[in-house]
């Protein structure tokens, strides 16, 4: 391949076709990574993904309103969904599709229809198709080293729709990007704040070091789109909450959930994990923290602006719109909003959530274009090496090419987060089919009481109440909700490690539970360093000090005369108990060989 036409192809001076050629590539590319994860989805039994399982479960309601009567964790969840999220879910259950299947159907829709908005987007800022193709794969290796796309849940919905308000701003479409905000107010209100402070900081310009208004076109453009994003706010603003209070920062450092051991870790020691890799608190993307994939996005990315003010250097770079502003203004309102978020923990909700989505789309813009720009001027230098007939030229260019494109496709399938290898989709598998079938069979309004991690699957496998679920469930930012759901734990804990039948009976009669599932190791002491009891520190010290002397619950005393079904599942051993079974439990209580038991702590 010669190098004129290999830096051609490189350049604008492509045709019609060639470009559709790219957008071609470029979506094969998002459903390559899509498709098979869909299907896989779509073909095995009782798979839901992590996130789901609290954010779509309690829409099965839609199909069957008797469903988790009385259940405050549904009821909750119902109520802090986004509009427009419950509704495209509610408008597809009318059409007869149930939730955890359009759960399954929509990433592959959602990251398509980002992909297209992508690329577009990039050709008006460098009317390069290679660059809009390299920006596009960089971004779409960025959704699915994450499970936000693949979730289903609000956060799904950010990156078809702030991209689609990135293009129409661009375009200056005014109608298509008022769509775009009010989108993104009803499925994902903290991205339209990104939306409304990157209209706010251009209605300035910069000319000759001094600050003016906007052209008159353009002001009336930004200033319509301020005032849609300030009318959609008004009814967050005035909304209160039937539970209860905000929490507060002197509130959440001293919750353990917030700790560094907690389920909703916040509070972190070192500063890096805090301010930049934290996973509510930082401002970059969690998997940018290894440097082996953040290396082509920020290096890159980081380039451009260099790379434009040696545009006499980069003969590309003067082909850079100056559009292209939007990246670092975009930028500048993430990390601004970021800042103002943590002043006002938690009132604005988590602050990451003002950093990570923005970063992820405008970074692999600027390094894409970056990327083909820099390569350009390796291929101008290449070819000036003609002159003096060195050979090989062209058989390098083409090689060094067919090397950075390898790489740039590779480079994802080499990391693993969570102990989870690209494309990451974070689908949990249900391991007790048994189980599942016999409480769906079960009246609509039983409860199921459990510490053990599976409870968080089982409204989602069985459609039936749990007396309250583990990490993902519990979530500490409405106190009203969050203290009714910790007294719920931490009173299921006690129960199961109560010696004393009578307690035990207690329990279940003052909850009306139904059933009780368990880990059958659940006596042991190591099972106390799972992450439920690290929420309670305190009780987790005495509980693992009685379980060492050789301390005996009630529950696995009777737990084998009541076992409706044992599943000796070689990863995790379970058995569901009969609640009604243990009530009729009367023989005494032999004394235990270890010491009295302490009484347990309050949370």
């Amino acid at each position: 391949m010669d190098l004129i036409y290999l830096r051609k192809y490189l350049s604008t001076e492509v045709s019609f076709r060639q470009r559709w050629l790219w957008l071609g590539l470029s979506i094969l590319v998002s459903l390559s990574y899509s498709l098979p994860v869909m299907i896989n989805a779509l073909q095995a039994d009782y798979l839901v993904q992590d996130d789901a399982r609290q954010h779509v479960f309690w829409m099965e309601r839609f199909l069957d309103p008797g469903l988790y009567p009385n259940d405050f964790m549904a009821d909750y969840f119902q109520s802090v969904a986004p509009w427009g999220y419950s509704t495209l879910y509610y408008g597809a259950s009318q059409l007869g599709i149930d939730p955890f299947l359009f759960n399954k159907l929509l990433p592959p829709v959602l990251a398509l229809i980002t992909t297209v908005y992508f690329f577009l987007t990039v050709l008006k800022l460098f009317p390069s198709p290679v660059a809009g193709f390299v920006s596009t794969l960089l971004l779409n290796q960025n959704l699915w080293l994450r499970d936000d796309v693949i979730s289903g849940t609000p956060v799904a919905f950010v990156y078809p729709f702030f991209t689609a308000f990135l293009y129409y701003l661009v375009g200056r479409s005014l109608f298509p990007c008022l769509g775009s905000i009010v989108l993104l107010g009803m499925f994902y209100p903290q991205m339209m704040l990104v939306a409304g402070g990157i209209l706010f900081v251009r209605l300035f310009a910069i000319k000759a070091w001094k600050p003016q208004l906007a052209p008159p076109n353009d002001l009336r453009f930004y200033l319509l789109g301020l005032v849609a994003v300030v009318l959609l706010l008004l009814p967050y603003a005035l909304e209160t909450s039937a539970y209860g209070p905000v929490l507060t920062r002197a509130q959440a450092e001293l919750m353990p959930t917030l700790g560094h051991n907690g389920w909703s870790r916040f509070f972190v020691d070192h500063f890096t994990n805090y301010w930049a890799c934290g996973k509510r608190s930082g401002f970059l993307p969690l998997e940018w923290c290894d440097v082996s994939f953040s290396l082509p996005q920020v290096g890159l990315g980081l380039v451009l602006p260099l790379v434009i003010l040696g545009h006499k250097r980069f003969s590309l770079a003067k082909l850079v719109d100056p559009e292209a502003l939007l990246i670092p203004q975009t930028l500048a309102v993430s990390f601004g909003l970021f800042m103002v978020a943590h002043q006002m923990l938690f009132r604005m909700h988590l602050p990451n959530r003002y950093g990570e989505h923005s970063i992820r789309i405008v970074m692999a813009m600027g390094a894409g274009i970056a990327l083909v720009i820099v390569w350009d001027r390796v291929l101008n230098w290449l070819q000036n090496l003609r002159q003096y007939r060195l050979p090989g030229t062209s058989f390098i260019a083409v090689s060094l090419t067919a090397l950075i494109g390898t790489l740039l496709l590779a480079n994802p399938y080499q990391l693993e987060f969570d102990n989870e290898r690209f494309p990451i989709d974070a689908y949990i598998k249900g391991l007790y089919p048994e189980i599942y079938e016999f409480l769906a069979q079960q009246p609509p309004d039983i409860l199921v009481a459990s510490i053990s991690d599976e409870v968080n699957n089982l409204p989602s496998f069985t459609q039936r109440s749990v007396f309250v679920g583990g990490g993902g469930y519990v979530l500490p930012y409405h106190l009203g909700y969050f203290e009714q759901a910790e007294n719920r734990l931490f009173q299921t804990m006690r129960a199961q490690y109560t010696p004393n039948i009578n307690v035990l009976k207690k329990f279940i009669r003052q909850n009306n539970i139904d059933f009780w599932l368990v880990d059958q190791n659940f006596t042991n002491p190591g099972y106390t360093e799972k992450e439920v009891f690290a929420q309670f520190p305190a009780f987790r010290k005495v509980l693992s000090e009685r379980l060492r002397l050789g301390a005996n619950p009630a529950l696995a005393r009777f737990a084998k005369a009541c076992t409706i079904i044992q599943i000796d599942h070689p990863k995790k051993p379970i058995q569901l108990i009969d609640a009604a079974c243990l009530l009729q439990q009367t023989q005494p209580v032999r004394p235990q060989s270890a010491p009295p038991n302490p009484p347990a702590p309050t949370p």
